[in-house]
């Protein structure tokens, strides 16, 4: 058996059913969830015990953009794959600032800038496999155009977990699939789970479901001349997605049914409930489409929420 070679996992059908009942995103289709087994199973990972996880992406596929359910390697996973194999001879990762190369307004200057440098040793190799990634290249940014949350707070942390993950896929001949912090898909919490751009924000872990909304008694109730149901300002601005409270809107039955349609053109998991007049949906993606068709994030509930007059019945 060659050195490189990973002992294939197999799940039984209880194991299975956890995984797809816990461990996917919701709205993941029966191809994207077969796809990600495939490749547990290929690497020899197990989802229960986060050594890979499933989480949703978007990307754009000709000139278009699609959300896609993609199977994703933090750190460890890579570690536990360089274990496995009974070839790693040890590991070093140093951060420190270095004069690199960058290029700005179509010239190359030279700046400062942390550089992460990891080295992999292998039993079975005379030469160690070495790699070193910059934070320019990969710190992941808000739309603002700042760092996100961790890193801001932990940019060498983040770094050394990119070039961990390199130089152990290339120590090891592993191929497709990656580490969030290299490919903008967010982070590996100290917990070990996978937290996206848009979950580090506002959004609950890949594997939660639609809960129970607040009770409609929370409500503040507005009129069709004021439009959509919109978040409710408190003096200096928005309050957080946490305290804003449900609103109800007296929307007609045309347009509750052009919004669910548009939920699912976009495919955007949703549920309703007609006779309550509430609407829940969970997306990574859609955040400004919701917003915009007056949607709002209520934490408690861990859901996008609409809620509407029901017609009587």
């Amino acid at each position: 058996m060659s050195s490189n070679a990973v002992t294939k996992i197999d799940f039984d059908k209880e194991q299975l059913a956890v995984i797809e009942a816990q461990f996917f995103p919701t709205g993941a289709s029966k191809a994207e969830q077969q796809y990600c087994f495939a490749v547990a199973r290929e690497l020899g990972l197990n989802p229960i015990l986060k050594e890979v996880q499933f989480v949703p992406r978007r990307q754009k596929v000709g000139d278009r953009w699609v959300n896609k359910v993609e199977p994703m390697v933090g750190r460890d996973g890579f570690l536990s794959i360089a274990h496995k194999s009974n070839q790693l001879a040890g590991i070093e990762t140093l951060a420190s600032i270095k004069e690199i190369p960058q290029l700005e307004s179509g010239k190359w200057v030279i700046k400062p800038q942390l550089v992460a440098e990891c080295t992999v040793w292998r039993k079975d190799s005379s030469k160690p496999f070495t790699v070193q990634v910059s934070y320019n290249e990969y710190v992941q940014k808000t739309v603002d155009g700042g760092p996100t949350k961790f890193w801001s707070e932990k940019p060498e942390t983040m770094l050394k977990k990119v070039a961990e993950s390199q130089a152990l896929r290339k120590a090891f001949n592993i191929h497709g699939v990656y580490c969030p912090e290299e490919v903008g898909g967010g982070y590996e919490s100290e917990g070990g789970e996978i937290v996206t751009p848009a979950m580090e924000e506002e959004y609950p872990s890949p594997a939660s479901r639609l809960v129970v909304v607040p009770a409609l008694t929370e409500c503040e109730v507005i009129t069709p001349a004021q439009g959509p149901a919109v978040l409710k300002e408190e003096p200096g601005g928005t309050s957080p997605p946490e305290q804003t409270k449900p609103t109800i809107a007296h929307l007609e039955s045309s347009v509750v049914a052009g919004i669910l349609s548009m939920l699912e053109g976009r495919n955007i998991p949703h549920e309703v409930d007609m006779r309550a007049g509430v609407i829940s949906a969970n997306s990574y993606n859609e955040r400004q489409l919701l917003k915009a068709a007056g949607f709002k994030w209520i934490g408690e509930a861990k859901a996008w929420i609409l809620k509407f007059e029901p017609d009587p019945f």
